[in-house]
């Protein structure tokens, strides 16, 4: 690309607010690590990064197949790590810091688990659902005699050469104001609570690709809004390509996780504001040209009947209020209005402001899935 990754970096933290941008790339077995705004070796909060830890550390320790204890036993271990339970994301009271800091933090809030809303059966819609990662975290633990945090550092972290990351505090601030305040609550970890830098992530993602445990992750298993899902990886092409990873957001931070097995490339974008995932798809793009000679293609609009699907949804995060407008349609979506317009007949995608690409779909009959999430028709 005629463009340095720098200015890449520079240009992104400027058109979309963001003070803090630290990212990597290994291509052609180069690694190279540049920031903006900060240290190259800050430690970020790397939120939804965290699962793929969880899931290799489940696969290290359990078998795929194994029956939960918590939910009904069609609901097995894969189905945990590949969002395809059926259960909802969280539980009605979302304040998991209730449950202290201690040891106990994780299986008292799994003891709350079986009061979770199920919308569906196994395998039927894919459904993003952070419960069913701390579940599996749980049912990790308690097969290898420890804490989480304490079977991750064992046989991930240590093993790995991460030393960088853990579950302290970021060494940055997060710009949002509006961000939850104080620790990440322990009960909460396993779906999301880890904290690293660019240079540790990279090498996860070198173990990612030569690992055997790593290939399991890339098995297909769901199918969300947009690509596919293994077990704690999303899916998706790029220029022919198969792309893999995975997106954090929490407290004011979003991150950025990808690999391109065929080509032995990784990508890393940390960054302090609720934007940053905005910013890091433009560098994205940036990687994916170095690495694989092509951009994210962007999706066609298309017609479709946008009247079939008016009307207010509901899940444990909030509510969405779709109604037809023009070409397209309008979104309610955390509390604000979005113009959307449909990308296939059941599907549609933001056309502006701070949710500018996400999409939403309609799967089933009486349910839409907002981002990544199933909620259920209500009017």
């Amino acid at each position: 690309m005629n463009t340095s990754f720098q200015a890449v970096c520079e240009a992104a933290a400027i058109e979309w607010s963001v003070p803090a941008i630290a990212a990597g790339t290994i291509v052609g077995g180069r690694e190279r690590v540049v920031a903006v705004g900060c240290d190259a070796g800050a430690r970020f909060r790397v939120a939804s990064v965290t699962k793929p830890f969880t899931a290799l550390l489940a696969l290290s320790l359990l078998d795929a197949e194994e029956q939960t204890g918590i939910w009904p036993p069609d609901v097995r271990v894969r189905h945990l790590l590949s969002h395809t339970s059926g259960y909802d994301c969280e539980l009605a009271e979302r304040d998991l810091a209730r449950f202290g800091d201690g040891d106990g933090a994780l299986a008292s809030v799994v003891a709350e688990l079986p009061a979770v809303r199920r919308y569906v059966g196994v395998e039927q819609v894919w459904s993003y659902a952070n419960t069913g990662y701390w579940l599996a975290g749980h049912l990790a633990a308690e097969h290898a005699g420890t804490t989480y945090e304490e079977a991750l550092a064992e046989r991930v972290l240590g093993p790995f050469g991460l030393e960088a990351t853990g579950f302290g505090e970021p060494d940055l601030a997060t710009c949002d104001p509006e961000a939850d305040e104080g620790p990440y609550p322990r009960a909460r970890r396993p779906s999301g609570g880890l904290v690293s830098t660019v240079a540790d992530l990279l090498r996860f993602g070198r173990r990612l690709l030569a690992e055997p445990l790593g290939a399991r992750l890339r098995i297909v298993h769901g199918k969300p809004v947009g690509g596919v899902y293994g077990l704690g990886l999303f899916g998706e092409r790029v220029g022919g390509a198969e792309v893999w990873g995975h997106p954090g957001s929490y407290g004011g931070f979003e991150s950025s996780l990808l690999v391109v097995p065929e080509r032995e490339a990784v990508f890393v974008g940390l960054t302090n504001s609720p934007r940053g995932g905005k910013a890091l798809y433009d560098v994205e793009n940036a990687f994916f040209e170095e690495a694989i000679g092509a951009r994210r293609r962007e999706a066609d609009f298309v017609e479709a009947p946008v009247e079939a699907f008016t009307g207010s949804y509901a899940n444990s995060d909030g509510w969405y209020e779709v109604a037809a407008a023009g070409d397209g349609a309008l979104v309610t979506w955390d509390d604000q209005e979005y113009r959307a317009r449909a990308i296939g007949e059941r599907t549609f995608q933001v056309v502006e402001g701070d949710k500018l690409r996400s999409r939403f779909d309609f799967p089933l009959e009486g349910f839409g899935r907002f981002g990544s999430r199933l909620a259920e028709r209500i009017a």
